[in-house]
């Protein structure tokens, strides 16, 4: 079943791909599996059908979706005549090499809540999507386009990403069609969940302990927040994959409606990732900061130390609870 809000748009945003070439598809900052895969998946599907395409120079792309992205990285001084944001709602989601692109992109793809990009050419939006990696499963097939092993495992890390393997509330019995039909073209399912989902170097595991020891509670449990710090990545040599997802470490804890997860970034500022239940509109939380992104995960970007942040955004939850 194809998703009901974009279903109609699927045909006549397929044509105006089809019209086009010399594409150049955007990846958002802090690459995940969503935005590198999803774009990935689509800029093969589009050289499938004789197109010229390139996913533009991304220089936060990390180890772990690197073999992905090398292949089909833009060669230097290529800017394309077709200019495609995959997985990106908002201008503060460029990469700063990439917002040159910002007044000049034709074709919007995502499933982020109130997508703020403007396109020349045509949007294909659905924020109830999962992933955006679901939305453009549909649309290869609307161009005709085959769904080979190496779409299909792209596809399949783009949706898996975004789910959380399939057990965050987001999951749909469409994410796992849509999976089945992917593991059906035969790509090695058990090596991309051990690379992408199980493993974890010995960096990772002795950030997580000091991610844990810094582990805190407001609002009687109902708040957890944890932080990474430049001097706890510099003490052991964790690298952006090496603490990517742990911003689900302190909504997992019983009785924890919010979640703050701090990542201290080397200009000093702290990126906020927030994961909630049905108690807190995540969204609504992180756009007070100037963010955004979904119901139940949200990020933005807040001044101040560890310690402050933490507090302007847990502040901002406590009205909510109290408003309840």
């Amino acid at each position: 079943m194809v998703l009901d809000r974009i279903k109609n748009e699927l045909p006549a945003f397929a044509g105006a791909l089809r019209e086009r070439d010399n594409f150049l598809l955007l990846t958002h900052r802090r690459p995940d599996g969503d935005t590198v895969c999803t774009a990935a998946a689509l800029c093969h599907a589009l050289r499938k059908l004789g197109k010229t395409a390139f996913l533009c120079a991304n220089p936060e792309i990390t180890e772990r979706f690197m073999p992905y992205y090398l292949e089909l990285r833009a060669p230097e001084g290529y800017r394309g005549d077709t200019v495609v944001s995959v997985d990106i709602s908002a201008p503060q989601q460029f990469e700063s090499s990439q917002t040159v692109f910002l007044d000049s992109i034709d074709f919007v793809i995502d499933h982020h809540r109130a997508n703020g990009l403007v396109s020349r050419c045509a949007r294909l939006v659905d924020d109830r999507a999962p992933a955006t990696g679901e939305i453009v499963f549909y649309l290869i097939s609307e161009l005709g386009a085959e769904l080979d092993s190496v779409i299909a495992e792209l596809l399949y890390i783009a949706v898996s990403t975004d789910t959380g393997c399939f057990k965050y509330a987001n999951t749909t019995a469409e994410s796992h069609r849509i999976a089945a039909a992917c593991i059906e073209k035969g790509f090695d399912l058990a090596a991309v969940n051990n690379e992408h989902f199980e493993k974890k170097s010995l960096a990772r595991s002795r950030i997580e302990r000091l991610v844990y020891e810094g582990l805190s509670f407001r609002a009687g449990g109902r708040i957890a927040s944890i932080f990474i710090t430049q001097k706890m990545r510099a003490e052991t040599g964790a690298t952006d994959d090496d603490v990517d997802e742990f911003s689900s470490i302190p909504r997992q804890i019983e009785g924890v409606d919010a979640g703050i997860t701090v990542y201290e970034q080397k200009d000093g500022s702290m990126k906020i990732s927030l994961r909630t239940t049905a108690a807190v509109d995540a969204s609504e939380i992180c756009a007070v900061f100037g963010g955004g992104g979904h119901t139940r995960a949200a990020g933005c970007t807040v001044s101040g130390t560890v310690e402050e942040a933490i507090d302007k955004v847990a502040r901002e939850i406590e009205r909510v609870f109290a408003g309840k």
